[in-house]
């Protein structure tokens, strides 16, 4: 079976349908451009095969730049409005839950969500890396659909997520946009022909009419290239949207959620999405959107029919309890997890779920989860808060003995669901907060482990897409293990160390997830080495290993833990750390 990993390198180029068919696309464009051209310019054809490539090339790259910037563009594009995390909403509360639970079950950062003002049923996922994902959904959807039904919408669009069909999809956009371009460039001229001034001058309207059959003629030849995008969006989707379907029936165990969803769909009586720029996402929404002359999607009867028929071949789940099965199941959610995630958000108070999403008050709830367990060090903390932040001091206050409860395991979730609204806010505000809990963390002059692995969520969650927001480009990922085999081992040696009292056992570990890791043997880091600015530096390097890669270093840090079937705090704190920084979608172990 193809991994998650895999799936994250293959979609970092297009599919070779994709490439084929843009390529016949591009050929069949240019060669009637240059037909085009020879009636109105003889000896042209030079110029002709430059114009058209010019006509495709521009497009292709201009959109290709613009929908590289994340999934938000796709959403805004669609008319998508985001919803405020804050919402209270009782329709708008409910999608953005079911995607927070499915998130953090699945160990993914929590992506937006965008609220498209359609009455049909719809949804879609979007972006180019599962970090800058954005989930869309119709008004239609949320008002109409059942929770289980809408989980199991949710669920689709995840595996998309996790298979890499939302970076194809992406890449198609620009390919399809390029070679159906000529079409909307001969409408903008022949529009612009017939809107212009009038003129008396026999000349100039012989002129003015060979540029408005040069926009017929376009037009004409956008047909052509109109044909290929949709046949590009045929070919890309119908395989994977079974694929989805059967994914999102193994994450929820429940084929009736999403079975229900497709058919309610059949039932209204227009699926149609209103908005002009619908035509071109139509290979990427959850069903149909727009009616085209090769269908994006299967039969809405076949895809029910398919899930239904798993409906007695669902087979019961063996709850996750070790790294390894956590590495194992990447890429995926497993539906014990998301049962115990949602089962978990009902149990908060509704202060503290409140507090989460609200802008200022999230960030009472992150200096809660980093707050020591250590009773002189903890009293530090709040007087420093109440001193530098007193507005801030009332939500602690408020919510510090609720929170002083939780295991280190809840206190990362309730820090992943504070990121999602964290993010949403000014860079100004977040960098005040930023320092006050680096004051807080070091008030007494040391910083330990769960305080550091907080702020490595906070650095992935918050800081890297702020910073792309304000145009710094994201880590590129694509180095090889080869490349930084010095600091995996490092990494390795310092993960091993974590779970073991002597060094002997520490080495076994290691030993364990080197091999696992293709790397040669190494003795542990030397006692230099051993500190969390070390590990910090050494997984600024690591956060550029290319997806595949990043996955064997992950399954090897897993191994380390797993030698003495055992997982301390410590060990879950550094490989959530790990994984995060390498950006590996680890699900929680309960």
């Amino acid at each position: 079976m193809t991994s998650f990993f895999e799936h994250q390198d293959r979609a970092q180029s297009a599919t070779l349908w994709l490439v084929v068919l843009f390529l016949f696309g591009a050929f069949g464009v240019t060669a009637a451009i240059t037909l085009l051209m020879a009636l109105f310019i003889p000896n042209s054809v030079p110029l002709a095969i430059g114009v058209s490539a010019l006509m495709i090339a521009i497009p292709f790259f201009f959109k290709l730049s613009t929908v590289g910037s994340g999934g938000a563009v796709v959403a805004q594009s669609l008319g998508g409005t985001r919803i405020d995390p804050a919402s209270r909403d009782p329709h708008e509360r409910k999608i953005l839950n079911i995607v927070e639970e499915m998130a953090i079950a699945s160990g993914m950062p929590v992506p937006p969500v965008y609220v498209l003002d359609e009455e049909c049923i719809n949804a879609f996922a979007a972006g180019t890396l599962p970090s800058n994902a954005v989930i869309g959904v119709s008004r239609g959807a949320i008002e109409t659909l059942t929770r289980d039904e809408l989980q199991g919408v949710m669920a689709h669009e995840f595996s998309h997520i996790f298979h890499g069909d939302m970076r194809i999809n992406m890449r198609a956009i620009a390919a399809i946009f390029s070679v159906m371009a000529v079409g909307y460039i001969g409408y903008f001229i022949l529009r612009t022909t017939m809107y212009s001034p009038r003129t008396s001058r026999r000349s100039d309207g012989k002129a003015t009419a060979g540029i408005a059959l040069l926009g017929i003629g376009l037009i004409v030849v956008g047909c052509i290239g109109t044909f290929f995008g949709r046949l590009m969006q045929a070919a890309i989707s119908r395989q994977r949207e079974f694929l989805a379907d059967a994914s999102a029936v193994q994450y929820t165990r429940n084929p009736a959620g999403i079975a229900g969803a497709l058919a309610k769909i059949a039932q209204q009586s227009s699926g149609a999405m209103h908005h002009a720029e619908a035509s071109q996402f139509n290979h990427m929404l959850f069903a149909e959107g727009v009616s085209t002359l090769f269908a994006s999607h299967p039969p809405l009867p076949l895809r029910i029919e398919r899930i239904r028929s798993m409906a007695g071949g669902v087979l019961a789940q063996a709850p996750i309890t070790s790294p390894a099965q956590c590495v194992a199941s990447v890429g995926s959610i497993d539906a014990i997890g998301l049962a115990r995630i949602a089962s978990g958000h009902a149990s908060l108070s509704a202060p503290l779920d409140t507090a989460i999403h609200d802008s200022h008050e999230a960030e009472a709830v992150v200096l809660l989860c980093a707050q020591s367990e250590d009773a002189t060090k903890s009293a530090l903390q709040r007087a420093l808060i109440v001193a530098r932040a007193p507005e801030l001091a009332l939500v602690f206050a408020r919510l510090e003995s609720e929170v002083s409860a939780l295991g280190v395991e809840t206190r990362l979730e309730l820090v992943d669901r504070a990121c999602a609204t964290l993010v949403v806010g000014s860079t100004e505000s977040y960098k005040h907060f930023r320092t006050l809990l680096s004051d807080s963390i070091r008030v007494d002059g040391t910083i330990d482990l769960l305080e550091w692995t907080i702020t490595q969520v906070l650095r992935t969650r918050v800081e890297v897409p702020l910073a792309a927001r304000g145009g710094v480009s994201p880590p590129t990922r694509r180095a090889s293990l080869d490349g930084v085999a010095a600091n995996a081992l490092r990494i390795l040696g310092l993960l091993a160390l974590q779970g073991h009292d002597d060094d002997a056992a520490a080495a076994n570990a290691l030993r364990a997830g080197l091999k696992a890791a293709g790397l040669p043997e190494a003795g542990l880091p030397n006692r230099l080495e051993r500190t969390l600015d070390s590990i910090a530096t050494d997984l600024d390097a690591l956060e550029k290993l290319r997806p595949s890669a990043a996955g064997i270093l992950v399954n090897a840090a897993a191994i380390c833990v797993s030698t003495d079937q055992q997982t301390t705090a410590r060990e879950y704190l550094l490989l959530r750390a790990i994984s995060e920084r390498l950006g590996i979608p680890m699900p929680p172990i309960p």
